[in-house]
């Protein structure tokens, strides 16, 4: 593929991350405006995982036989359309239709550019292309949340969504430049074939508890920083470090699983993962050990994505989309599972519990990871 085509579908994923991440920044501006208490606007989140779990696979399995470069235009102006209502949003029942109808469509957005880019990819470089493609995810959790968060902060939260709506509307013409009219997913004439479908459920399985496990901690990892004596601009350099260490894991970790294939370096990566969470606590008190903690955890984490993503394509012959927009709902189900557990350990237990109990669901992740099977298309 060439680099302004990448460049293209990596903006695509970077709008779609921005847009499920970005509510977290806005939590408190919104609120006020709204006239609406943190917890029902942090819901948001929920609702736009939920949905985009739920409505993913669906809006896959109805577009399998339409025009791949048609479809992600149609979508891409939903998108937008969902994100402008958010804008011109009078009250918070309006923002929910929002919010609903902008992460149903982003799963299928997602799941089309992520099928695409198997298909225009080189076997030998494929999990390092879907890497390379979802540095979107991570680009947006580096540079998107702050960068939304700052305008919110400047202008009003309605701004940040209406610079989504903007950056929308640049996706849009360069993928109408970029994307190739003949690209043909396979299933399309009827040839896709999973070769297992266990396994394949295995690793979406490792995907939501990788997710769960992860958001358990990190929804809250403010307040445990904040407890634990520091403060708020200490939180931000750690988010900052954080975010580049997953820059770095999908993009690395796509070209890790090249040359060592998935399971093995799902065993490492969560192996290290494990240790970081159980490290955390005796971290916080040394904040620049906690910095190289967090960058390591972030890293490790995000670099599962591609290796995961690689082993389910190894897995189908034919158009990938299904299995991919399975594994996207098993990923935004970890999400909204991991903030549900870590909410009820910390209003029943306490903050401190939280990396226990995302190492104890790691753990159940990786021992997952160990039972994968070698069953591959060899394509």
């Amino acid at each position: 593929m060439t680099k302004l085509r990448i460049l293209t579908f990596i903006i695509n994923i970077f709008i779609v991350g921005m847009v499920e991440l970005i509510i977290a920044g806005l939590l408190t501006l919104m609120s006020e405006d709204l006239h609406v208490s943190e917890s029902v606007i942090g819901q948001l989140i929920t609702i736009y995982a939920f949905s985009f779990a739920i409505a993913g696979p669906i809006l896959v399995k109805l577009t399998t036989r339409f025009n791949v470069k048609r479809t992600l235009i149609v979508s891409l102006l939903i998108f937008m359309f969902g994100n402008l209502l958010i804008v011109l949003a009078p009250n918070y029942t309006v923002i929910v239709i929002g919010r609903m109808i902008s992460s149903a469509i982003a799963a299928l957005i997602v799941v089309k550019i992520l099928s695409t880019t198997v298909v225009l990819s080189n076997p030998t470089e494929r999990a390092k292309m879907l890497g390379i493609v979802y540095i979107g995810f991570s680009g947006a959790n580096v540079f998107g949340v702050p960068i939304g968060t700052m305008l919110g902060d400047w202008f009003g939260w309605r701004m940040t969504f209406l610079f989504i709506v903007l950056l929308t509307v640049v996706a849009l013409v360069l993928l109408v430049w970029q994307m190739p009219s003949n690209v043909k997913l396979e299933h399309s004439e009827g040839t896709q074939r999973v070769l297992s479908y266990v396994e394949i459920a295995k690793f979406i399985l490792i995907t939501t508890l990788i997710l769960a496990a992860n958001y358990v901690v990190f929804t809250y990892i403010g307040p445990l920083m904040i407890r634990s004596g520091y403060e708020l601009w200490h939180v931000s350099i750690v988010l900052f470090i954080a975010g580049f260490g997953s820059l770095f894991g999908t993009s690395i970790g796509g070209a890790i699983t090249d040359h060592i294939g998935s399971k093995n370096q799902l065993v490492i990566m969560l192996t290290i993962f494990i240790l970081m969470m159980f490290v955390i606590n005796s971290a916080m008190p040394m904040f620049y050990l906690l910095l190289i903690v967090m960058f390591v955890w972030s890293f490790t984490q995000w670099s599962t994505s591609p290796s995961i993503q690689n082993g389910i394509v190894e897995l189908v012959e034919g158009d990938t989309s299904d299995a991919l927009s399975w594994n996207m709902s098993g990923l935004n189900v970890g999400i909204g599972l991991g903030a549900l557990i870590g909410g009820v350990v910390v209003e029943y237990g306490t903050i401190t519990m939280t990396p226990w109990i995302g190492g104890t669901i790691l753990m159940i992740a990786l021992a997952v990871s160990l039972s994968l099977k070698t069953v591959s298309n060899h394509s």
